[in-house]
């Protein structure tokens, strides 16, 4: 198999040791014939510029490969949910040597964990501090723009010189998505840009205590009723008193419900699935009401942690350690394998609503080039890298092959066959082209192929590609920010009666300006619908 080959030709040509990174190595210069002049003019003049200029570049099949004179010390910040795996400085090295070889760009790792690299990421940015790409999961994307700290990818040339390949690898239409007033800022990872709602995943041996017939493993999820469910979670309950049964995931209110955030907050939303270009108040919504109200019932009945509410843990943590039965997550092709290699144990994935793909779901969270990069064409040479080098995506995800996963006969991945001592493993559908990656064991091999008709086929907002610009809207945004933030865990994980607790949110909501940002969001809406 290709892929298994070119791991065993790179694991012979590498060591090993992540957040650092490694030194540099001398490339090959191959041209086609046609352009050795052009090839050697260019190199001359290039021994007179500074370290921030390409000095050659290579043809290859696919683009053209900038080098550097220089080599580039680079710092690429993303989240995963726990934080830096323990073999990160190993990849990182092992990384570095393909980097340096055929970019001479090395990498820094700066990676969070899901509750602190939102804070973490602001004050790099606002202090200044040297970051060349990021993920701007957590952080907000339309919150980055508003606030002046990313590039314009298009500005000079940049992606069009430096990053050959991204749009072809992407799709013209999903990067366009990404704009922001016109203005690329961001571009978004190919994944699932649809989202199975109303997904809730239970450990299987939880399920078979209770005697429910667990699917086998080729099912990838379940379709039951939301009674069948609540019926599941009142069996587990009793199956498992001292035990927490549910635990609110962080986005749980978008996953388990059809709204369609708009602008990434929920001051001013699309109900019912986007079948109506109308913005509305979510907090006098009835999903929002019978949303709140099942949790809160959940709660009542003792199934949720007295402390969810003010616990950062990150749900696949809670389940790996045993602490909770279940959680909400979204639906998509492979998930039941991506949430149970997460979670290290067998997971099966119920699901009580449809698939969807929300106005902003493409541009939810693109990958960025800060206003602190130490060389915006070095930071562009990197995404690049990263949206088109097969031969980094196997090992940017799942770490060194013999040491942290094996490729199996039939051509997939295998991570229980690692002989590390430490660990590895990234958010695999964070990466910027996950469709370069091998597919793990127990998902079909035309995963990627299924995660595509999963996105042509799912249910769409009539306002996809619409991007919100919150800059006229600023202030009330931040002050409904505050106030959203004393009740939304409250409300939303089922510690204050709905009963009377929207409504005096709503009111304080109100009372900030929030019926300002949905005005707005409407007026930019309407303007969208009718320029398509």
């Amino acid at each position: 198999m290709k892929k298994k080959l070119i791991a065993m030709v790179l694991s012979l040509a590498m060591s090993c040791s992540l957040i650092a990174c490694g030194g540099s190595s001398e490339s090959s210069d191959t041209t086609d014939t046609a352009d050795t002049t052009e090839t050697e003019t260019t190199e001359e003049a290039a021994s007179d510029t500074d370290a921030s200029e390409a000095s050659a570049a290579e043809t290859s099949d696919s683009a053209t490969d900038v080098k550097f004179d220089e080599l580039q010390h680079l710092v690429i910040a993303f989240p995963t949910w726990t934080g830096a795996p323990a073999d990160t400085d190993m990849v990182v090295e092992e990384l570095n040597k393909i980097l340096v070889d055929r970019y001479n760009i090395e990498i820094e790792m700066q990676i969070g964990d899901s509750g602190s690299y939102n804070q973490s990421m602001t004050l790099a940015l606002s202090g200044g501090q040297q970051v060349d790409v990021i993920s701007t999961l957590f952080v907000g994307y339309s919150n980055l723009v508003n606030q002046g700290y990313l590039l314009d990818l298009e500005e000079d040339g940049l992606l069009e010189n430096y990053g050959q390949g991204i749009v072809e690898a992407i799709g013209q239409d999903y990067v366009d998505m990404c704009r922001v007033g016109g203005v690329l800022y961001g571009i978004t990872n190919n994944r699932d840009f649809a989202s199975g709602k109303g997904c809730i995943a239970i450990a299987s041996e939880y399920l078979e205590t209770i005697g429910y017939e667990v699917p086998s493993s080729d099912v990838n999820i379940v379709e039951i009723s939301d009674e069948e469910l609540e019926d599941i979670l009142a069996q587990l309950h009793e199956a498992y008193p001292d035990m927490e049964v549910y635990r609110p995931a962080a986005n749980d209110l978008v996953q388990q419900t059809s709204i369609d955030q708009i602008g990434g907050n929920n001051f001013g939303v699309i109900l019912n699935y986007g079948e109506e270009a109308v913005v509305e108040n979510l907090f006098t919504s009835d999903e929002y009401k019978e949303f709140c109200t099942k949790v809160y019932n959940w709660n009542q009945a003792g199934y949720i942690s007295k402390d969810a509410a003010t616990d950062t843990t990150a749900v696949g943590s809670l389940m790996k350690d045993g602490i909770i039965l279940t959680y909400g997550t979204s639906g998509k092709p492979g998930s039941r394998v991506q949430e149970s290699l997460g979670d290290a144990r067998d997971m099966t994935i119920f699901q009580t609503k449809q698939d969807y793909m929300g106005a902003s779901s493409v541009a939810s969270y693109p990958w960025a080039i800060p206003y602190t990069t130490a060389n915006p064409e070095a930071a562009m040479t990197l995404m690049k890298a990263l949206y088109t080098d097969e031969d980094i995506a196997d090992l940017f995800n799942y770490g060194i092959e013999g040491v942290h996963f094996e490729y199996t006969e039939d051509g997939f991945i295998d991570t229980s066959l690692g002989t590390s001592s430490g660990n590895y493993g990234l958010l695999a559908w964070l990466y910027p082209n996950q469709f370069l990656t091998t597919p793990t064991v127990g998902n079909p091999s035309d995963l990627w192929d299924q995660v595509k008709k999963f996105n042509d086929e799912s249910l769409k907002s009539v306002a996809a590609g619409f991007a919100f610009d919150s800059t006229p809207v600023a202030n009330e945004i931040a002050a409904c920010t505050n106030i959203y933030n004393e009740y939304k865990n409250q409300l939303e994980y089922g510690f204050l009666d709905p009963e009377t607790g929207i409504e005096t949110l709503n009111q304080k909501l109100m009372d900030a300006g929030m019926q300002k940002i949905i005005d707005e969001k409407q007026s930019q809406l309407d303007a969208y619908m009718a320029s398509k």
